[in-house]
């Protein structure tokens, strides 16, 4: 096709006739971004097409991932209720008449009180997408909005963990050393203990420690503390569910 406009436009150049030279001349300028509009289409079209694959591959990945993430948070989050619902039978027992508790129950629920949650998301996909830049090819900007804020969040967990688990071992424990027998309760609860390494000292009473005014501030400040983990976790699981629900049903 170029090479018929060209021969057309070398007659009538040759014949002298300009204006008609110019139209054909226009009509080849034309043609030829016509083809390379065409080409730039059909490139355009293909990298869509890439996008979209990519895309969907990716989207597949991330709702794999958060299932598995969710799951785990769902463990954690009975985990920290139990964990308050004992907080809360032991600052029942606080009070004179410690000696009508049960030594054993009391030695359960403190063993509950020195434990911390801790949440373990595992997110190779998420971690990629994020630092690569890859999870601009997702569309829905809420989406986007959300898997960009999952980080944050995370990071706002572990802060309340660290802070949990900091209480634990310069608040609780040095002060748990000088007033409650650890190896009677590990002789009870641990499934490690040999029964002949029981200890030769005298019996120790565990449940005076409800006379302990400090005590007693440090298990209702953990059942706060837990409240307030407790908070992120279920923040964090209600945008995991709608992550979800976007990946499942618009099929980015």
């Amino acid at each position: 096709m170029i090479n018929f406009y060209r021969k057309i436009r070398k007659q009538l150049a040759d014949e002298n006739k300009p204006v008609k030279y110019m139209r054909y001349a226009i009509g080849e300028i034309v043609l030829v971004v016509i083809g390379i509009l065409i080409a730039l289409s059909i490139n355009n079209w293909s990298q869509k097409r890439i996008e979209e694959k990519n895309a969907g591959s990716l989207s597949n990945r991330l709702l794999i991932e958060i299932r598995k993430n969710k799951k785990e948070l769902d463990e954690q989050i009975i985990r920290i209720s139990d964990l308050q619902t004992e907080a809360k039978s032991l600052l029942m027992l606080f009070g004179p008449d410690y000696e009508n508790i049960n030594s054993r129950l009391l030695d359960s629920l403190i063993y509950g009180i020195i434990s911390t949650p801790l949440y373990n998301s595992n997110s190779p996909t998420l971690d990629e997408a994020l630092n690569t830049g890859q999870v601009s090819i997702i569309q829905s900007d809420s989406l986007r909005a959300l898997l960009y804020d999952i980080p944050k969040k995370i990071n706002g967990i572990k802060n309340y963990e660290d802070e949990m688990t900091r209480d634990i071992e310069y608040n609780f424990m040095p002060f748990l050393y000088n007033k409650i027998s650890f190896r009677q309760m590990d002789e009870e609860f641990s499934d490690k203990f040999d029964v002949n390494e029981r200890s030769n000292l005298s019996h120790f009473d565990n449940r005076k420690i409800l006379l302990e005014r400090k005590f007693e501030n440090m298990v209702d400040n953990k059942y706060f503390l837990l409240e307030t983990l407790l908070m992120g976790y279920n923040d964090l699981h209600e945008v995991y569910d709608i992550i979800m629900q976007l990946l499942e049903t618009d099929k980015i």
